[in-house]
């Protein structure tokens, strides 16, 4: 729930300035995704990992990060005011690869997450509900050859950009062989569950993944599910929405953040589904 509260300027010297973006921008089908992390209350920050349908993943281009712009307007009149959210992109270049990106993405609908070297988080442009599609335009003369892709929103939506703090799944899931999960940063952040006929109790026999950091579980189903209780679970101490334990039935999933203190870690819910 939001709680309206006065808003201060920004802390920094120059808070208004530009902030140069990162030059690999994130391209998601909505249709390849299985989960979609719902928003808090303030409407913006989104909770949890977006997590892709099984053998899917999200994709990314290069893009001229001094070219980029991204950003939204409103329009409607008195009590029908709504958002239309836009992201401008250059691709340096005529080769195959873009040509082919572009034949291929158009009438996509489309989700495109991007981050900026000044944010602790990144910008998701686009809702499931009302995507982004590509339009695009080609220069190629003696000033320059590249292709301008932009993404727009033909939906209407009283959603603004969200804030990510989640992971990207640029591969699928970690296939964890047991309920006992070894969660560190070479395996991800996104834990695919086996499929059991005897169910075990979820456990993290390590976890290294940072403060703040967000691990996601993903059921299989099978004929007894794994599952996670509140309490101790091997090397960490959980602590569920309400206490109610999580099943992994086939694509469930839970998003859990990561807190320590002092030598406890902590994983909270932040969401499941």
């Amino acid at each position: 729930m939001y709680i309206p509260r006065s808003i201060v300027k920004p802390s920094g010297v120059s808070p208004g300035a530009g902030a140069p973006k990162e030059p690999n921008v994130t391209i998601v089908i909505v249709d390849d995704i299985l989960v979609f992390p719902m928003r808090d209350g303030g409407g913006v920050k989104i909770l949890g990992n977006i997590v892709m349908k099984p053998g899917a993943k999200m994709y990314q281009f290069y893009q001229t990060a001094s070219k980029f712009k991204a950003g939204f307007e409103s329009e409607g009149d008195e009590d029908t005011i709504t958002y239309k959210q836009k992201v401008e992109a250059e691709h340096p270049g005529d080769g195959l690869d873009i040509n082919e990106f572009i034949t291929n993405w158009t009438g996509k609908n489309v989700i495109v997450i991007f981050g900026s070297c000044s944010d602790n988080f990144q910008k998701v442009y686009g809702t499931k509900c009302a995507p982004l599609q590509l339009k695009a335009t080609s220069q190629d003369d003696n000033d320059a050859r590249k292709k301008m892709l932009v993404f727009e929103q033909y939906a209407k939506s009283a959603y603004l950009p969200g804030h990510y703090t989640g992971s990207l799944a640029l591969s699928e899931p970690f296939a964890a062989a047991a309920a006992a999960l070894d969660v560190n940063a070479a395996n991800g952040t996104q834990y695919s569950l086996p499929s059991l006929d005897a169910t075990a109790a979820v456990s993290f026999t390590t976890m290294e993944l940072e403060p703040g950091q967000i691990v996601t579980l993903i059921g299989t189903g099978g004929d007894d599910p794994a599952t996670l209780a509140q309490g101790t679970a091997g090397s960490v101490e959980v602590l569920l929405t309400t206490g109610s334990t999580w099943v992994a039935l086939q694509n469930a999933t839970i998003n859990l953040q990561v807190f320590n203190t002092g030598a406890t870690t902590h994983l909270i819910e932040v969401s499941r589904s």
